[in-house]
């Protein structure tokens, strides 16, 4: 149970960091609007082939990535993706915090 409340903290932690630079991005004046994919790819080429090769390769799951990465992130805007992460980190984290809370006790006499 403390794995998945450090883990549920930790992806708590990981979605606010990822608001933070989503705002941190949006006020240094980048543009919010174009496809995630394609600022992605601007910025830093290596890391979208290296994230690409890890989740079909290593971790067997091409679907993953052509069904649910590329269409529902890649080709989002920027904007659209920072907050879909956001908030399916911070879901995943209180549900990991809520299911690895210490079980309270009972009393017989009520």
């Amino acid at each position: 149970m403390v794995v998945l409340r450090i883990l549920g903290r930790l992806l708590i932690i990981l979605s606010i960091i990822m608001l933070i630079g989503g705002l941190a991005v949006w006020l240094f004046g980048v543009d919010v609007t174009r496809p995630t994919g394609t600022a992605w790819y601007q910025a830093h080429v290596a890391s979208l082939n290296f994230s690409q090769v890890i989740i079909q390769r290593h971790l067997h799951l091409p679907g993953l990535w052509d069904s649910v990465i590329v269409p529902h992130l890649l080709n989002r805007p920027v904007w659209e993706a920072i907050i879909i992460v956001f908030v399916v980190f911070l879901v995943l984290g209180a549900l990991f915090l809520r299911i690895g809370r210490p079980r309270q006790r009972s009393s017989r006499f009520g």
